[in-house]
């Protein structure tokens, strides 16, 4: 037998080196990564609620192209309030800061446009204007076959 035909074939030694770098360096990478965007319906911070999958937007107050700014917030909304059974409520601030309260148990998130607030069927809740300039709107959503949409 040659001496040729016990060592490996050309590249061999490459692939593996490439192979091994991957595993030590890959998880090494990945933990100092940037932290994925925040999308639009990602919470605002931790504690507030989360849409189910499979929901279906069924209203919005107001109607579209309008939006609630400081000056328009129904008095509703600024009091202890809560949406029917089965329906879940989404707050997208558009502009501005808006904080969302839920009453029970007590927690305060401050939505910065551009930010949603996800709420719960039946759970107290209401909302403050922060910042002169906020604009959002309620969605209303439901899961299907749970009532009209």
């Amino acid at each position: 037998m040659a001496r040729e035909d016990l060592l490996p074939m050309p590249g061999t030694y490459y692939f593996f080196a490439l192979a091994i770098l991957a595993l030590i360096i890959l998880p090494l990478v990945s933990a100092v990564r940037a932290p994925p965007a925040r999308s639009a319906f990602a919470a605002a911070s931790k504690g507030m609620p989360v849409l189910p999958i499979g929901v279906i937007k069924y209203s919005q107050v107001p109607k579209a192209p309008k939006v609630f700014t400081k000056g328009s917030i129904p008095r509703g909304l600024l009091k202890e309030h809560s949406t029917k059974k089965g329906t879940w409520g989404m707050i997208d601030v558009r502009r501005g800061q808006l904080e969302y309260q839920i009453n029970e148990p007590l927690q305060r998130f401050t939505l910065k446009a551009p930010a949603r607030g996800v709420i719960e069927p039946r759970m107290l809740h209401q909302v403050r204007p922060i910042t002169e300039d906020v604009e959002f709107v309620v969605e209303f959503y439901r899961l299907p076959g749970t009532g009209p949409v």
